[in-house]
């Protein structure tokens, strides 16, 4: 048998389809709230994007580009961390949780950064001598000194890769998600889930970070230690408490996620092409099971 044989084979019985059916019957209603949730996340820019004739917006598309290269990554990351949970495998869903989180508030830095009017008006939330302080000004300075238009780049946010590729800045200096998460909040893109954005989601990532730390107990054997089941049996049992901290921690950082493309696609797309299609996702029947309260308030104000 080829070692590739072996490997399909192996992962064949920790995704075995019966496991994900034992999960769901224990998950409840949780899980398709969390599931359509992630769909929502997917989806969303697509409905955004997409013109009447069924094609994306080739013009809208380029001046979030830098964006949608997170969002994908994001949102393929987030399956995995879902269908690791389904799979009994806590402490590798929450690791990959938090892995979405770093895409999407990286997706969204960058295509802030590519827009002069967020780079602009960064530094208040941080220190001077920060390190996203730094780069927002740095990257200013760079543009200058080579001459590149400002618009250019707006019209083609992907292209902050480009310019971002090999600097030594990002090679000196370390982004915090720290420095991230406050920057965002006061550009406004995080807006909405809680009175206080910043501390919501640094406090999710915060615990999502707990399982990364590899804490025992949060490791798949001291889960099942800590409630009561057996340890060191294949395929794993499965963990109902477990369960329902990841899928609520997962609903959680999928709302995050919508509000915060929500609030960054809007600001590219006209408000009477804005208004008809939130109007349409708010209709939408799957929209509702997926149950993104502050979310809906941001497309109501939108819809209205």
């Amino acid at each position: 048998m080829e070692r590739w044989e072996v490997m399909a084979a192996w992962m064949a019985r920790v995704y075995d389809r019966d496991l994900f059916r034992q999960s769901g019957y224990v998950a409840g209603g949780r899980l398709p709230r969390a599931e359509q949730a992630w769909r929502q996340f997917c989806l969303i820019p697509i409905d955004l994007l997409q013109m009447p004739s069924g094609k994306a917006d080739d013009t809208v598309f380029r001046s979030v580009s830098a964006f949608i290269m997170y969002h994908w990554e994001a949102g393929g990351v987030a399956g995995l961390s879902l269908g690791n949970a389904l799979c009994r495998r806590y402490n590798a869903a929450f690791t990959l949780l938090r892995s979405f989180v770093e895409f999407l508030l990286k997706g969204v830095l960058y295509q802030c950064l590519a827009c002069s009017r967020f780079r602009e008006a960064s530094g208040s939330a941080l220190k001077s001598t920060d390190a996203l302080a730094m780069l927002a000004g740095h990257l200013s300075n760079m543009m200058q000194e080579r001459h590149i238009d400002v618009n250019e780049l707006e019209s083609n946010s992907a292209a902050i890769f480009d310019l971002l590729t090999g600097d030594w800045m990002l090679s000196a200096f370390r982004l915090e998600i720290d420095s991230i998460i406050p920057q965002l909040a006061e550009w406004g893109i995080l807006a909405e889930p809680h009175d206080d954005p910043a501390r919501a989601v640094r406090e999710l990532y915060g615990r999502l970070s707990e399982n990364v730390h590899q804490r025992i107990e949060l490791t798949d054997i001291g889960r099942a230690i800590e409630e009561g089941a057996k340890i060191f049996e294949y395929p794993a049992p499965i963990s109902a408490e477990s369960l329902s901290e990841f899928l609520d921690e997962f609903h959680l950082a999928m709302e995050v996620g919508v509000i915060a493309e929500l609030n960054l696609l809007c600001t590219a797309i006209p408000l009477d092409r804005l208004r008809p299609k939130c109007q349409r996702i708010l209709h939408n029947e799957a929209f509702g099971v997926a149950d993104l309260k502050q979310a809906t308030e941001l497309l109501e104000r939108w819809a209205a």
